[in-house]
């Protein structure tokens, strides 16, 4: 057994350096940061280096040394130890090669296989396990068949993987290769596995002093358990006692332990700093020092600036359709572009999003952008700079197969080429993650011997794997009081405080999770790591003792739910105190309307209408004022809208605008008289050629033509409901005649002049007029009553507009409105007369129907002047600048664009506070 030592200050007794061989390369890094701490606490300003290191660092370079000696014969030696994405390559491949010989027989996720397998071999050779006979489960059979085909083809290029290199490695320093350090510690190790254990005997044999470095106190500290509503509110909870233990001891260092870290990184990393530093949170400080650090970093992957290059290198070397999301977000983002273009790309991309398909193609693309310079109705969108990219990339055609290692050149220059990572200076966090991202590139030579000649789509997805594997930490600035672990992190030195978070039963011991590939008895048998229930117990129940003896204080906490299933405390709480969250602040909210500096301000008032400023958005701004006034601020006055999403073929609004155009064809010079005169035979022609000419006119505007087969589709589709709405339009009890479609007209409504476009009207036998607005979606007038007009289109077409304006030769009055409700097997009128017997189902207002809908309503005339009166009020309220976030049933926000700009959940939160009151 190695002679156990508490701290890093015991070392400093033993004669000359004592090499500390770690387990893991994070706790390499803490054991030097405290080593430091140390010597400056002891006012010393120059010391020699900690010899820390991982064990694999540490043999291989002792081995490394024995070589160059001339103490190993270099032939004994493997030629190579592949790395783990060497591994990884290594494995991949023979599972394709396997899949390729058993037709059909293709593996869903083959990577992850290579992973289990990769795994399952490691265990094997580390925890020397016998093989399994022919008997075993056919996973284990078919991996065993990999393995040994692994095995062949190492061999005869002397490699070996990992854990048989560093079983190699031992094997030489049993046999006295190396000159050795009088003493070694071993730290981070809850127990020794196989291989370690094994080393320490070698050392131990060879009269190495073997020393067990503990790095936490001697005695177990006060432990507490807390439960919490859930596991967001456990981290909230974990940063406020952060802050308020740094608020009473300003020098104290704290540790948070996180199972799982990776799922809650982001949103714990976001709290720490609401809690210890709110400044923090400004954009321009978002790479400032923090007071908190994390042991775990994120996928080099996932950094924005190596997501744009890995974008750019899928998008030239696909060569095939791509989504339009992700070309969009390249032109939004600042690692691909032109400081003097930035506004035209973003105009561009907001183009994209409603002209082009979903799925593009980089040919596509460049003619999308070259048209968009070109146009001459005053819409021109001119990015030259983009234009050379693409076409840059475009004509980037490096040889179709090659070595790892020359694409690694070819995407360099690609990226070149395309104006990567863009022209403004790097942050320091920036330039670390392309320094990163370019080793990460050149370390594709390394695959040049696994995969030989490969394609650029291979090529690119291998290096897209080797930024997810390879884990980006930026250095930073100041020193961190808060470190913030996860589960088998072991802190470099004692803490005064430690939290550990997710200590619920599901979690805590964690759940067996044994090797599928091989069978799970011989693994519980070998007590393999995650192979048994005891196993798990017995490995949770040393970690928390290692816990306890971390910090004078440890909290352990635990959620009581999430998703609406309740969780319960880990069983190895039983015992602890039980703590409430007394003062604990929960909801950040709330903490900052707690605070004296806090203001209120009233911003339901915006600047009024001033002399000659335009209001655009027609109907649609009184609509959204009547709904909501802060709705019609930010959308119609302010210009704030939603982005268009993509849609393969038509959206909603397409085949709307595409059923608008057949109708006015067809009723071009005809009513009801030219309608009813045509027999069957002559109406269908009639609807073939206004759906042929209709759908010509559409497809010539758009900026993509549509495929033949879907106009065929579509044009089979118009005619079936053009047919069901004719006869609808046949039943009409009063003769009528069309005088105009799509008539556009500017009216100015207290002072707001409002931009509209009638859909359609109609001039009766007696010259009245009848309004009409066609919808393919459900329609309803029940608004009209209202104060607050909701649908007040048809009300201001029928009590605002004058006949001559509706194109009628005379002033003749409006006498209905109606929306013509446009759909398959659901055709038909809803709207208002001012007598019944004009329109079929359409009630005149002295109606009992009518009467039910405006019960103060006596007379047509009434009606109109209280849609006038109302109209008119809306308006009103636009002009003086109502923009107050207001409205009856937040259902009548589902498609509103500016949700977000009205914050209703804060609006909720504080009507709960106000007890329900607006």
């Amino acid at each position: 057994m190695p002679e156990i030592v508490h701290g890093l200050a015991a070392l400093e007794s033993i004669a000359g350096p004592v090499p500390i061989l770690c387990a893991t390369h994070r706790l390499t890094r803490r054991l030097r940061l405290a080593h430091g701490r140390a010597q400056l606490a002891a006012g010393r300003e120059r010391w020699p280096a900690l010899e820390s290191a991982t064990v694999a660092q540490w043999c291989g370079t002792l081995l490394g040394e024995a070589l160059l000696g001339g103490e190993l014969p270099a032939e004994l030696a493997p030629q190579l130890v592949l790395s783990a994405a060497q591994e990884r390559v290594l494995w991949e491949r023979i599972l394709e090669a396997d899949a390729d010989t058993n037709a059909g027989d293709d593996f869903y996720d083959r990577a992850g296989l290579a992973t289990a397998a990769a795994e399952a071999n490691a265990l094997i050779e580390a925890w020397k396990l016998p093989l399994p006979d022919g008997a075993g489960n056919e996973e284990t059979r078919r991996f065993l068949a990999w393995r040994e085909e692994f095995r062949r083809r190492c061999h005869p290029q002397r490699w070996l993987e990992a854990v048989r290199g560093l079983d190699w490695q031992i094997d030489a320093i049993a046999r006295g290769a190396g000159r050795l350090p009088p003493a070694i510690a071993f730290a981070g190790f809850d127990r020794l596995p196989p291989q370690e254990a094994r080393l320490a005997r070698v050392l131990a044999e060879r009269g190495v002093r073997v020393l067990e470095l503990r790095l936490e106190m001697e005695q177990e500290g006060e432990s507490v358990a807390l439960a919490l509503p859930d596991r967001l509110a456990e981290c909230r909870a974990a940063a406020n006692w952060a802050a308020r233990m740094l608020e009473q001891s300003p020098a104290a260092r704290l540790g948070i332990v996180v199972p799982e870290l990776g799922d809650v990184r982001e949103r714990l990393a976001d709290m720490l700093d609401e809690a210890l530093q709110p400044a923090a949170l400004a954009p321009a400080r978002a790479e400032s020092p923090r007071r908190h650090d994390f042991s775990l970093g994120t996928p080099l992957a996932r950094q924005p600036l190596v997501q744009v290059a890995l974008e750019l290198i899928g998008l030239a070397s696909g060569r095939g359709r791509v989504e339009q999301a992700r070309v969009g977000e390249l032109m939004r983002g600042v690692y691909w572009s032109a400081g003097d273009e930035t506004d035209a790309r973003h105009r561009l991309e907001a183009r994209m999003r409603e002209k082009l398909a979903p799925d593009i193609t980089l040919e596509r693309l460049i003619r999308f952008v070259r048209r968009a310079a070109e146009r001459e109705d005053g819409r021109a969108i001119a990015a030259p700079r983009l234009l050379c990219q693409l076409e840059a990339m475009q004509a980037w055609r490096p040889a179709a197969r090659q070595l790892p290692s020359r694409w690694a050149a070819a995407f360099a220059e690609l990226l070149a080429a395309a104006g990567w990572p863009g022209d403004r200076s790097l942050s320091s966090h920036e330039w670390q993650a392309r320094r990163a991202f370019l080793e990460t590139l050149d370390g594709l030579g390394q695959l040049d011997a696994l995969l030989g000649k490969v394609g650029a789509g291979d090529t690119a997805r291998q290096l897209r794997q080797l930024c997810s594997e390879r884990i980006f930490q930026p250095e930073a600035g100041g020193r961190a009081q808060v470190e913030v672990m996860g589960l088998l992190e072991a802190a470099a030195e004692p803490m005064d405080g430690l939290w550990v978070m997710g200590m619920n039963e599901h979690a805590w011991p964690p759940q067996p999770r044994p090797n599928p590939l091989l069978p799970a008895e011989l693994q519980r048998r070998a007590g393999t790591p995650n192979a048994s229930a005891e196993v798990q117990l017995a490995f949770a129940r040393k970690l928390q003792q290692r816990l306890l003896r971390t910090a004078p204080r440890v909290v352990f906490s635990h959620a009581q739910g999430e998703g609406g299933r309740a969780l319960r405390p880990s069983p190895l709480l039983a015992g602890m105190a039980v703590v409430e969250a007394d003062g604990v602040v929960i909801d950040l909210l709330a903490g900052l309307a707690g605070s004296a500096t806090l203001e209120q301000l009233d911003d339901n008032r915006a600047p009024a209408v001033g002399p000659g400023e335009k209001v655009s958005g027609g109907t649609g701004l009184l609509r959204a004022q009547a709904i909501c006034p802060a709705w019609a601020f930010y959308q119609y006055r302010l210009g704030v809208r939603a982005l268009d999403e993509p849609v393969e073929g038509l959206d909603a609004m397409g085949r709307g605008t595409l059923l608008h155009a057949v109708l006015e064809r067809f009723w071009a010079g005809r009513g009801s008289s030219e309608l009813l005169a045509m027999d069957s035979a002559q109406r269908a022609a009639a609807i073939a050629a206004a759906v042929s000419a209709g759908i010509a006119d559409f497809d010539a505007a758009r900026e993509e033509p549509l495929p033949p087969r879907f106009l065929a589709l579509e044009a089979e589709r118009l005619q079936r409901l053009v047919a069901q709405w004719l006869e609808v339009e046949a039943g009409r009890p009063a003769a009528f005649r069309v005088v105009a479609c799509e008539r556009e007209i500017v009216l100015e409504i207290e002072g707001i002049a409002v931009r509209m476009v009638i859909d359609r009207i109609d001039e009766l036998e007696d010259g009245r007029l009848l309004i009409l607005d066609y919808k393919t979606g459900k329609v309803s007038a029940a608004s009209w009553n209202d104060a607050r007009i909701t649908e007040p289109q048809l009300p201001i077409y029928a009590s605002l507009v004058t006949g001559g304006e509706l194109g009628a030769e005379d002033a003749a009055d409006v006498c209905a409105a109606a929306f013509a409700r446009v759909r398959l097997d659901d055709c038909g009128f809803a709207g208002i007369a001012a007598a019944g017997g004009l329109l079929p189902r359409v009630d005149g207002i002295g109606d009992d129907k009518a009467r039910k809908l405006f019960p103060a309503v006596a007379s047509w005339p009434e009606l109109l002047a209280h849609w006038r009166a109302s109209i008119a009020a809306i308006a009103r309220e636009v002009g003086e600048g109502d923009a107050a976030v207001r409205f009856a049933d937040e259902k009548d926000l589902a498609y509103c664009d500016v949700r977000p700009l009205l914050r209703l959940a804060e609006r909720r939160r504080q009507l709960d506070a106000d007890g329900g009151e607006p």
